[in-house]
């Protein structure tokens, strides 16, 4: 008797871990309807539409860059992030599904969902330089944060309800990555970034370490 008891607290937390992971999901991805299109070369089908859904994935990758850099994909700066970021395509599509295929003469053509994973290809655009040197508030500061540590989600939820109701200082929240008992945290701020350590000290149990500080970014780790 005791087994059937159990089997309602085990699928409530099958449920909660699903829907922890759609929630994560839905901050840190987005989704793009794209086209891609491919040659059929010496009538090898299965190679043309392998070809035509790279091109697709490509051209998603591409879209969300554009999105999140304010340039042009034909912009001449974009050239340089496009030669980069096509190169580890497994690295930013998270999933995506084929909608609609279809043969036009010596071409093969498909249309497809794809789940573009926001948050890593932000972070490494972030790290060449790209997004920063298009910001259109040249006076805006942001504070990435890093917090090692994590024992449960209940801890990283904490430390977001912190940055959520600390509206005199933090302006906006961007989540990053959320690992292993780590989660990074984009903050643009609306405050000082001396008093949200302060505040993430005292009411988080961080231990602050703050790795650099330029006049618009700031680097904080935050260890529980």
């Amino acid at each position: 008797m005791k087994k059937y008891l159990y089997l309602p607290a085990i699928i409530i937390l099958i449920f909660f871990a699903f829907a922890v992971n759609a929630q994560k999901e839905v901050s840190t991805n987005v989704t793009l309807s794209v086209e891609g299109s491919a040659k059929i070369k010496n009538e090898n089908v299965a190679k043309a539409r392998e070809e035509a859904i790279q091109n697709a994935l490509e051209k998603a990758i591409l879209e969300a860059g554009s999105n999140l850099s304010e340039l042009s994909v034909k912009d001449e700066n974009f050239q340089l992030i496009k030669r980069i970021i096509v190169q580890e395509q497994d690295k930013y599509i998270a999933y995506y599904t084929i909608t609609q295929e279809s043969r036009q003469e010596q071409d093969f053509n498909v249309k497809a969902n794809v789940v573009v994973a926001s948050a890593v290809l932000k972070n490494d655009l972030h790290k060449m330089g790209f997004l920063h040197n298009n910001l259109k508030d040249k006076n805006k500061v942001v504070v990435f944060l890093d917090v090692k540590g994590i024992k449960s989600y209940a801890a990283y939820s904490k430390i977001k309800k912190i940055l959520q109701s600390r509206v005199n200082l933090v302006k906006n929240i961007y989540p990053g990555t959320f690992t292993w008992q780590e989660a990074e945290f984009e903050i643009e701020m609306a405050g000082d970034p001396q008093s949200l350590g302060v505040e993430l000290e005292q009411n988080a149990g961080c231990v602050l370490e703050i790795n650099s500080q330029q006049p618009n970014r700031v680097d904080m780790v935050c260890k529980l």
